[in-house]
């Protein structure tokens, strides 16, 4: 008798992201829950960049910050880092192109010279309505291989299973 062999399935990138990566789905391992998640987080997040990456080459970073930045807080650019796990010296590379982008602007905090505060500006609010657009519909995408039932469980449930893993010791 042969033995029986598993093929994986390859998936290359060449575009998704600034760097190419290639990841495998292993037919044997998809029952993990975590192999499945993990596998599942990096490629879709992968098929976000791909798509965002028409809109001036922005990835999941910059997303995050134009996205909190729409909500109307007045923040920080040292309160947004660490907001969003940020370090230092990553966030300002971060802001810097989207100021260059004129995504965003920074103004001097008025009562601490060091300190700068970041908005989003007009065009930023513009180009932000173009990566909800393409999220929406990389969801819609994703989702629509359920049954209607199944999208609202997922929808409801994967929130919560990132607040149960954030408040694991």
């Amino acid at each position: 008798m042969g033995k029986k062999v598993t093929k994986t399935k390859k998936i290359e990138n060449k575009l998704f992201t600034a760097q190419s990566f290639e990841t495998t789905v292993h037919p044997g391992l998809k029952t993990f829950f975590g192999y499945s998640l993990y596998k599942s987080a990096v490629l879709y997040k992968a098929l976000m960049e791909k798509r965002n990456h028409l809109f001036y080459n922005l990835g999941t970073p910059e997303c995050a910050v134009l996205y909190v930045l729409s909500t109307g807080v007045v923040t920080n650019q040292l309160t947004l880092g660490q907001d969003l796990g940020i370090d230092k010296a990553t966030i300002v590379k971060i802001i810097d192109k989207l100021e260059k982008l004129t995504f965003v602007k920074r103004e001097v905090d008025p009562n601490d010279r060091r300190s700068k505060f970041v908005s989003l500006t007009p065009k930023g609010k513009s180009i932000l309505d173009k990566v909800r657009k393409v999220r929406t519909e990389l969801e819609d995408e994703v989702l629509s291989h359920f049954p209607k039932e199944d999208e609202k469980e997922l929808r409801r449930l994967i929130p919560m299973l990132l607040e149960v893993v954030v408040n694991l010791k």
